[in-house]
Formats: C-alpha cells, sequence, structure tokens
C-alpha cells in the first residue's frame, strides 16, 4: 500500500489522467452500448383491459344520453379509446326519452369528446316518427360537440315511405337538418 502511495504522490499528473481517461472510457462504453441496443417494443395500441358481456350508459347533463350492451370491448393503454363488440339495444336520448337506436359490429368511443365511430352491419333506425326511420351502412362517425351522424360509404334509408340510397349522409339530430350526396329514390306508397 506504501508502494501505492508513494507513486500517487510522486507523479500526480500521471494518476490524474489515467484516472481521468478510464472515466471516459466508462462513459463512453455505456453511451456506446446504449445506442447499439435495440429500442424496446412500444405497446401503444395493445388492448390494456378486455371485458366480456359490457353494458354501458351515459349522461348529458343530468338526463340519460345514452346506453347499450355489448358483448366485449378493448380499452386502449392510456384509457381514453374503448371498442365495443357486437353492439346491441344502442339508444340514444334526447331530453330524457328514447330518440334512436343502434347496432353495429363495431363502435369505438374516444372519452375525451365522446365522439365515436361504427363499423359493420351499422343500422340506426328512429323511436321518434318524424325522424328518419331507418338508415343502414357500413361506418358512421357521430361527432358529439356538433350533435351531428356521419355516414361517409353508401347509406340506404326508408324516410316516410320512400327508400333512398345516398353515397353519404350527414344528419344534425338536434336540428332535424341533414346532408346527402349523389341518392337515388323509390318511392313506396
Amino acid at each position: 500500500m506504501k508502494t501505492i502511495v508513494d507513486f500517487v504522490n510522486q507523479r500526480p499528473t500521471l494518476v490524474a489522467w489515467t484516472v481521468g481517461l478510464a472515466f471516459v472510457g466508462v462513459i463512453a462504453y455505456y453511451l456506446v452500448s446504449a445506442l447499439l441496443m435495440p429500442d424496446a417494443p412500444a405497446s401503444f395500441g395493445e388492448p390494456q383491459i378486455t371485458m366480456k358481456k359490457v353494458q354501458g350508459q351515459g349522461e348529458r347533463g343530468t338526463q340519460l344520453g345514452w346506453k347499450f350492451v355489448a358483448d366485449s370491448s378493448d380499452t386502449s393503454t392510456d384509457g381514453m379509446v374503448t371498442t365495443y363488440h357486437h353492439v346491441r339495444e344502442g339508444i340514444y336520448y334526447l331530453k330524457g326519452k328514447p330518440a334512436y337506436k343502434l347496432t353495429a359490429d363495431q363502435v369505438t368511443l374516444d372519452l375525451r369528446s365522446m365522439n365515436y365511430t361504427g363499423s359493420g352491419s351499422v343500422h340506426v333506425w328512429s323511436v321518434r316518427p318524424k325522424d328518419l326511420s331507418d338508415l343502414r351502412t357500413e361506418n358512421v362517425e357521430w361527432s358529439n360537440p356538433m350533435q351531428t351522424l356521419s355516414c361517409p360509404t353508401e347509406v340506404h334509408v326508408k324516410y316516410k315511405g320512400y327508400d333512398m340510397v345516398s353515397s353519404h349522409l350527414q344528419a344534425n339530430l338536434l336540428s332535424g337538418t341533414s346532408n346527402l350526396g349523389s341518392t337515388s329514390i323509390k318511392g313506396s306508397q
């Protein structure tokens, strides 16, 4: 031990350089190995929770806004997006009373905006006689802030004795206004 202390006392500059180079070497080793290490696989988009036999409902203010039944659901890792499979008994309420019903193979709900998309054999029909009586399509989008239902793909609509096929449809459920794309109409009265 005395030999090491004597060596350090006789050559402090050499010892300082040696320790410094060793420190830089260790840091360089860790940096290079970190750069060469493969990235950890990302888990974004994978379901965090899967549930079976789901029943859900939501409120609009103090009144019931919607409810539904689904076979199962998958929730995203951040908990903000849930996809429901085989949705049935979906009911949309206006002023606390049933207004529309919905079924679909799949419905994805964004909890941040309460917007949803439906896909696969989407069927929406009115409980109230003055509204669209029946709507069938493969894709539907609901904008909660706008209270607007959009069908970006071909849609089949039954309304007051008429059968319509349109390239797309947009309907505001509060005002009752709607816009259609290229449309063919058949009367059944």
